[in-house]
């Protein structure tokens, strides 16, 4: 006789699989519509970077389960390394954006390889214990200052037709009312689809509108395609970009343990000291195949804690459909090809309360804090340093050597290292509180 119970067990799977896709695909559709106009890309490298992104998210999602930390929870672009990309993409000159990305491509690489080798030593809270709440706090704040910039100038409409567009800010506001209306106010798994359901509407708003531009459409020359290898040319070193990357990729160990920690929390489990380091090695792994596929490092994401709380899908075997549903969907160049058609002032509305959100999380880690006049120099000092660099004129560090340039000339890291040397070398809370005691 057939077992009806394994027939209903495996179309319940399978649906909370695909719920579980398009819960990814939301992470994922915005990031090369976002990143790739900052590098002038064409509508075909869009689209070929549209699929590069679901077959790495799928796999790093795949490899996390399989090997990594065994958890139900999915990896795609961080926010902080996109945010890089996006930084170090408006403050090049267009010709030097094809070295920038195969920069970038080597930066990923060194990166995921850092922390992979992390994964096997015993010093990941040694490292995570650098980034006190004034470092991540400031280094927070810092992104979402030289991001917001970029985010009103696109949810304006400036970057499209060189001035302020009623059409395209009424559609930006609506979007972000539609996705802070569903992400408070809905119930069950309605409540973690918010963006999504921003990003359609805001899509249709374009169509109805005639905002969207015939240019930008990719008909593809054929129904599949294998993800290409070093997509931007050869990765190419420089001390600079390695240096932000393998900083960026220290930031985010905290993540990468917080994500795993929560997660553990919501499947009421005990996360063991391996599952912590396992889950490092896997992150490396993913930002490694991110640089060899060219495309945003991926980290796992901390809002599918949020996912499994209101859809209560705690089981693995739905994640593992979904992750190979959108692992798949990189081999089809017409799905990538449709993807890409998203209006980047779309993507960029989509993005403006999580970027919002993150700078918030900044604020949060400040407050938390002893405001003595120590910690309040510390943060001061970094801010005014950070967000002073980032009114600099690009042609003021002209003289500087390249090397160099992309770390001097870019307020983020700037104002991070200056923060890290006053907290921890400088001016270290310890020393401080033994003068105060005395």
């Amino acid at each position: 006789m057939t077992d009806l119970s394994k027939k209903d067990s495996c179309w319940l799977s399978g649906i909370q699989g695909i719920q579980w896709s398009a819960f990814m695909l939301t992470n994922i559709i915005v990031v090369p519509v976002v990143v790739g106009p900052v590098f002038h890309m064409s509508p075909a490298e869009i689209s070929t970077f549209m699929e590069r992104m679901l077959f790495v998210s799928g796999a790093a999602t795949l490899f996390q389960i399989f090997f990594g930390h065994r958890l139900p929870v999915v990896e795609g672009a961080a926010g902080m390394w996109w945010a890089i990309f996006i930084l170090l993409g408006t403050m090049s000159a267009p010709g030097e954006q094809g070295d920038l990305l195969r920069q970038l491509e080597m930066g990923l690489i060194i990166g995921g390889i850092f922390l992979a080798i992390l994964g096997f030593l015993p010093i990941i809270e040694k490292i995570r214990k650098l980034f006190t709440p004034i470092v991540t706090g400031v280094y927070l704040i810092l992104l979402g200052s030289q991001l917001s910039g970029s985010f009103f100038q696109s949810m304006l409409g400036i970057n499209a037709t060189g001035h302020i567009n009623g059409k395209i800010t009424l559609i930006s506001l609506i979007e972000i009312i539609i996705i802070l209306t569903i992400s408070l106010k809905a119930n069950g798994i309605l409540k973690s689809m918010g963006p999504l359901f921003g990003i359609v509407a805001g899509w249709l708003l374009f169509h109805f509108f005639g905002l969207i531009h015939a240019g930008k459409v990719y008909e593809p020359s054929s129904w599949f395609r294998m993800p290409k290898l070093f997509a931007w040319g050869p990765p190419e070193f420089d001390i600079g970009i390695v240096l932000t990357s393998v900083l960026t990729s220290i930031v985010l160990i905290s993540n990468v343990i917080a994500t795993i920690l929560v997660v553990g929390i919501t499947l009421e489990r005990e996360i063991t000291l391996k599952q912590y380091q396992k889950g490092l090695f896997g992150n490396g792994v993913g930002l490694f195949i991110s640089g060899i596929f060219s495309v945003v490092g991926v980290v796992p994401l901390s809002i599918a804690v949020g996912f499994i709380s209101t859809t209560g899908i705690k089981k693995m075997k739905p994640l593992i459909i979904g992750a190979a549903l959108i692992m798949a969907a990189g081999f089809f160049p017409y799905i990538g090809g449709f993807l890409a058609t998203l209006p980047l002032e779309v993507a960029y509305a989509s993005l403006f309360i999580p970027f919002s959100q993150l700078m918030g999380f900044g604020i949060r880690d400040l407050m938390g804090i002893e405001p003595s006049s120590r910690n309040l120099l510390v943060v001061g000092l970094s801010l005014m340093v950070g967000i002073g660099m980032m009114f600099m004129p690009g042609d003021a560090f002209a003289s500087v050597a390249p090397w160099l340039r992309n770390i001097v000339s870019n307020g983020l890291i700037v104002g991070l290292i200056f923060c890290l040397l006053i907290e921890h070398a400088i001016f270290p809370a310890r020393k401080s509180a033994l003068k105060a005691e005395q």
